[in-house]
């Protein structure tokens, strides 16, 4: 086995491990717990809805090889009786502060709803990271199974505090109409938001909110404080009828909170660019067959189509219902995508095939963690090159990034709107027009196409085959 020299390590009882493939590294609790939720009806259950990442015990005699690679990739020991499952991959990774507040959301929600249905079988979860989530499409799924653990009775929930952080203090400040949950991840470092910052951060509205108030509280560090699962192991073990009740209770408490917590639609930039009202209907119809014909035009092109500045999912849905694509839709507006959400979150034949995520300094990260098979960029440039001041040349270096063919839809410098923004900013010395997108297209692919137009001002240029960077 040729090992990629990736291997987790907080978690001293199970690890996450890349070799030939995903694999979790199980010491004998772990792998106690994952046999007994693998064996049970709730297993196939969750696999089959899409909340669970599927997973499977590795035979001993493949266990060998995998637990020898990976100590001596991870450094660590290899304790007796280690279990090694493989677990389904997720093809696109995204990060809560990517998500606009409608993802963190449902992340929240099947967080809880695991729990419940875990504890239903003798389970629980160790804790309540964000980061145990990802999406398929816009569907929830569970991947960090090394938090699954076997219920010690408890009438609380240890994981609670990380829960509050890392969802309920995001969505709470992001419940106003100006920030976001994705702003307050932001604000907190990518570490979750503790409860005294979030106070000071709240919509007016939510400093009221006794319940919001009575939750926060319990996050606080209290002098000599223990864990609750220490401080009432004597009892719950008494009583673990009454233990479970009660931790089911504050589970629903939770999921109740959060559903409080679903906020009004934001006062963003483009929350209201689906009027589209500098289009006519022929252009939105001519824009969108130029998009399927171009993803159409090559065997795989629809295998992961990368939608830049696709704003509320108009663009994304025609590629999945007329070519058959997977589509990221990536924009800086988290107000738009919470419109993309609400839109095509219901509608089962386009939700399970779009995944939106925020566009903002994380762009370089997401070029390594996203390998698309064609990139569409509609009406984006004006606002990179123009109002953002990044030279053309850098702007088409970042799309071809991805190492896939682009269409662009560019607004020309004739353009309303380039025009309007050209005239905001004194002094403008950038070079923005046709011909330095066509010679920065030139200079990083073997083949550009002058397509046609969406409108009088708006032009289409496919490129592909990409040129040797050195």
């Amino acid at each position: 086995m040729v090992s990629t020299g990736s291997a987790s390590f907080r978690d001293p009882e199970n690890a996450a491990f890349h070799a030939d493939g995903w694999y979790r590294i199980a010491r004998p609790a772990s792998a106690d717990a994952l046999r007994t939720l693998r064996s049970s009806d709730l297993y196939s259950t969750l696999v089959a809805e899409g909340s669970l990442v599927g997973f499977d015990e590795v035979p001993a005699e493949a266990a060998t090889a995998i637990l020898a690679d990976y100590a001596a990739v991870s450094g660590r020991p290899v304790v007796a009786d280690c279990a090694v499952f493989s677990v389904e991959s997720v093809d696109t990774i995204t990060y809560p502060w990517e998500w606009p507040n409608s993802l963190l959301e449902s992340a929240a929600l099947l967080t809880l709803d695991l729990r419940r249905r875990l504890l239903g079988i003798g389970l629980d979860l160790k804790d309540a990271s964000a980061f145990n989530v990802q999406f398929r499409g816009m569907q929830p799924v569970f991947i960090d199974l090394g938090s699954i653990e076997t219920w010690r009775p408890n009438p609380s929930w240890n994981a609670s505090r990380q829960f509050i952080e890392h969802f309920i203090n995001p969505l709470a400040v992001g419940s106003g109409d100006r920030v976001t949950a994705a702003d307050a991840w932001e604000i907190a470092r990518h570490r979750g938001l503790r409860s005294e910052a979030a106070r000071q951060l709240l919509p007016r509205k939510r400093r009221r909110s006794l319940s919001l108030l009575l939750l926060q509280a319990t996050t606080r560090p209290v002098e000599k404080n223990a864990p609750s699962e220490s401080t009432f192991s004597g009892e719950a073990n008494r009583n673990k009828d009454l233990a479970r009740n009660a931790t089911l209770s504050l589970t629903k408490r939770l999921a109740k909170q959060v559903a409080k917590l679903h906020g009004k639609e934001h006062s963003t930039t483009w929350v209201d660019y689906g009027t589209r009202g500098h289009y006519g209907s022929d252009d939105l119809t001519r824009k969108s067959a130029m998009a399927t014909e171009f993803v159409a035009a090559a065997p795989g092109r629809n295998r992961l189509v990368l939608d830049v500045g696709g704003n509320d999912g108009f663009t994304a849905a025609h590629l999945v219902r007329h070519a058959d694509a997977r589509v990221v839709v990536m924009d800086a507006d988290a107000g738009a995508l919470d419109v993309l959400y609400a839109g095509i979150a219901q509608v089962a034949e386009i939700a399970d095939r779009v995944t939106p995520g925020l566009l903002d300094q994380e762009f370089a990260a997401f070029t390594r963690r996203v390998r698309p098979s064609a990139v569409i960029c509609q009406a984006v440039l004006h606002h990179v090159v123009i109002t953002q001041g990044t030279p053309m040349q850098f702007a088409v270096d970042a799309l071809a990034a991805f190492g896939a063919p682009v269409q662009i839809e560019f607004a020309t410098e004739d353009d309303a709107k380039s025009r309007l923004l050209l005239s905001q900013i004194p002094n403008w010395s950038g070079d923005y027009s046709t011909e330095a997108l066509l010679t920065a297209l030139r200079n990083r692919f073997a083949q550009v196409q002058v397509l046609g137009t969406t409108s009088a001002t708006r032009v289409v240029v496919n490129a592909w085959d990409l040129l040797d960077a050195s």
